[in-house]
């Protein structure tokens, strides 16, 4: 075979698998999202397209006459090509080290400066017979030293980008781009060589076999390398997911300023020690402690001081406290004291009394001293309740008397020693009554929607009209009534209130489309006919599912979770929207929540309490919130209370809010004028930013 031949059919070779290489790139760019690859693909585009021109017009020549007009079109696009190939290529690189991307002014102008400095070397002396050896000392050894040059420098780059990453490509990378650097630059010296003695060396001709090997490992590391840096991010992303997990939980369970446990911990604490002290019948003691004049104090010192001095505080009071005793805050200037294993009543009393200050606190605030005054109220398990949530605010509201008749210290005295198992007898009795009569109404909260900002939907919240004590929560009797066996029969009254209110407002009031948001149980949502009960109930009612929502908690959904799979996929078939309740409070959020594929995903109130002074807690919240909207999911806020809060919501892109600022849980009557007029409700709620631009546009 003649040298030109071999020659040819080497520049075809390396022409298709540069082709091949350009496709596998943008494959990449398309897959992994690499600026860089862009312009790596054109570079290898363009080489494809030089050296098929340059395949073309060698073979042109062998067979016979060319027209010198077509060929010099030709050349020139060849060698604009190849000096485009090399400025790509360098391009690519520093977007890969720099991680920015090339100005487009600056791509633009360099691109137009390439290809004109390919099209002028062309250009000289195109015709002339004696300037042979000029033409190809510029258009063949120039080129080669050019491209050299350029594979030296981008081996650089990358070398001492990717050294510290201890990578395999981060040696395997430089070396091949390296040994494609000195290869064509010793091509372009024995070009220069030969050109000048005019003589084809022997080897010459098999250059382009070396080259086209070059070329193979070159984009054989290149794979490696995209693979390489996937799996590092696939590796980073997971230590990120799992620690921003291991960080959510702990602010769920966390009061983020203090971190002492929060009250969802305390209730959790207090219900194992209750459940224990029952058992060995012995006494827990809850002590329930406030900062009086906190709004005052807050006000003089500023958030961020006033977080402070409530750290200073919690470790005072943690100095006082009884080995086996634990400290949490449940509020801005609440505290809650659980201390286990008290024994008797007297020695409870004596206890607590020993945790107090005699006097008010004195603090230090810029050198000057101002005193705190704490007031607090006691309650005894299983002497006043046995339910957490129960004690908690029976302690709160003994601590509330305080305030209220001076006293550091109010005892609650709904109890008596041994009274516990009267106690529950007439609950189960005044239960089973209250279902029976009916006494349990639907109080309803508005899901707001900052975008229509309207009315989309209205949560249940249960409320026991009792005939002594008036209008009772969820937390003074729901864990007895699923003791009692009487849950599923509440549920189904909910249920039919919440339907039958959803008919009347959709039948009576010309107002778009309004939803109803029911709480599921765990027992009701392990049902295996769940679906079918709903799909009874609204067709009974005459109700469209679609405007039934359904919600669920984290550990509702886990506690089978495969079942629990099945079961909202019925749901949904059915066309009922699921949203997972109370997000972030679990341990399996991130880890299933793309699997669960619910509709909603309402963030739990503890989100949202420190927005306003915590950047931090915003920039989470942003990401859980993007996170959340990656998955093609609605973002509900709970919680919201004040027009800053709603104002950094805005800023999270929160799809829809719920709170005391749009709106307390009231009986239905109460928001038929919202609903009538819902632009009253969020023109009350907007921040005052958002107002602000609203006039001036």
């Amino acid at each position: 075979m003649q040298a030109i031949e071999i020659i040819t059919a080497v520049q075809i070779a390396q022409s298709v698998f540069s082709l091949i290489l350009a496709a596998l790139l943008l494959s990449f760019l398309f897959a992994f999202k690499h600026d860089f690859l862009r312009h790596w693909a054109l570079s290898c585009l363009a080489m494809s397209l030089y050296l098929a021109t340059a395949a073309f017009i060698t073979g042109w020549l062998t067979v016979g006459n060319f027209d010198p007009s077509l060929r010099l079109a030709l050349s020139m696009f060849s060698l604009a090509m190849a000096y485009l190939h090399v400025l790509w290529l360098i391009m690519g690189a520093w977007e890969a080290v720099t991680e920015r991307p090339v100005p487009a002014t600056t791509n633009l102008t360099l691109v137009a400066l390439m290809a004109g400095v390919g099209m002028a070397s062309t250009l000289i002396a195109p015709f002339a017979a004696d300037a042979a050896v000029l033409r190809n000392l510029v258009r063949f050894s120039l080129l080669h030293a050019v491209t050299g040059i350029a594979f030296a420098v981008t081996a650089m780059m990358l070398w001492r980008s990717l050294k510290p990453t201890g990578m395999l490509s981060a040696r395997l990378v430089p070396l091949t781009f390296s040994a494609y650097a000195l290869f064509m630059i010793y091509v372009s010296g024995i070009s220069v060589w030969m050109t000048l003695n005019n003589v084809l060396l022997t080897h010459a001709r098999y250059l382009g076999l070396i080259g086209f090997v070059l070329q193979v490992l070159i984009g054989y590391s290149i794979v490696i390398w995209l693979l390489e840096i996937e799996r590092r991010r696939a590796v980073q992303a997971r230590s990120k997911a799992e620690s921003a997990q291991q960080r959510l939980v702990h602010f769920r369970m966390h009061d983020p300023a203090t971190g002492l446990p929060n009250r969802r911990q305390l209730q959790d604490q207090l219900a194992s020690e209750v459940s224990s002290a029952t058992r060995k019948r012995n006494r827990v003691a809850v002590l329930a402690v406030s900062v009086q004049r906190f709004k005052v104090i807050s006000q003089a010192l500023g958030w961020h001081e006033t977080d402070r001095m409530m750290r200073n505080l919690a470790e005072r009071l943690k100095k006082r406290l009884p080995v086996d005793a634990f400290l949490g805050r449940a509020g801005e200037r609440d505290f809650i004291i659980v201390m286990p294993n008290m024994g008797s009543r007297q020695r409870a009393i004596e206890k607590c009394e020993q945790v107090l200050p005699t006097a008010p606190e004195p603090m230090v605030h810029h050198g000057q001293e101002f005193f705190l005054t704490l007031s607090a109220g006691l309650c005894l398990a299983p002497d006043d309740q046995i339910d957490a949530v129960a004690l908690i605010d029976l302690a709160q509201h003994a601590q509330m008397q305080a305030v209220a008749t001076g006293k550091p210290l109010v005892i609650h005295q709904g109890g008596q020693a041994g009274s516990e198992p009267h106690n529950l007898i007439k609950l189960e009795q005044e239960l089973r009554t209250g279902v029976r009569e009916k006494q349990f109404e639907l109080y309803f909260q508005p899901l707001v929607s900052i975008r229509r900002r309207q009315i989309t939907g209205f949560e249940t919240l249960l409320r026991w009209n009792h005939p002594q004590r008036g209008v009772l929560t969820p937390g003074t009797f729901l864990q007895q009534a699923v003791r009692m066996g009487i849950l599923d029969e509440l549920e189904d009254q909910i249920l039919f209130q919440a339907l039958s209110q959803l008919r009347t407002w959709q039948n009576d009031l010309a107002v778009p489309t309004v939803t109803v948001s029911v709480n599921l149980s765990a027992q009701r949502f392990q049902q295996p006919d769940l679906a079918g009960k709903l799909a009874k109930m609204c067709s009974d009612m005459k109700v469209n599912p679609k405007d039934l929502h359904l919600e669920i908690t984290e550990s509702t959904a886990m506690q089978d979770f495969e079942a629990g799979l099945n079961t909202l996929y019925q749901l949904r078939e059915l066309g009922c929207k699921i949203c997972l309740d109370d997000f972030g409070t679990g341990y399996s959020s991130l880890a299933h929540l793309r699997r669960l594929q619910v509709d909603y995903v309402k963030l739990d109130r503890s989100f949202i309490v420190n927005l306003e002074r915590d950047h931090h807690e915003r920039a989470m919240t942003r990401a859980v919130v993007d996170l959340i909207h990656s998955l093609g999911m609605t973002v509900l806020a709970e919680g919201v209370e004040t027009r800053q809060q709603l104002g950094y919501l805005i800023q999270c892109r929160v799809d829809v809010i719920q709170g005391f600022l749009m709106g307390k849980p009231r009986p239905a009557k109460t928001y038929r004028r919202a609903l009538l007029e819902p632009e009253l409700l969020m023109r009350e709620a907007a921040p005052e930013s958002q107002r602000g631009a609203e006039q001036s546009a």
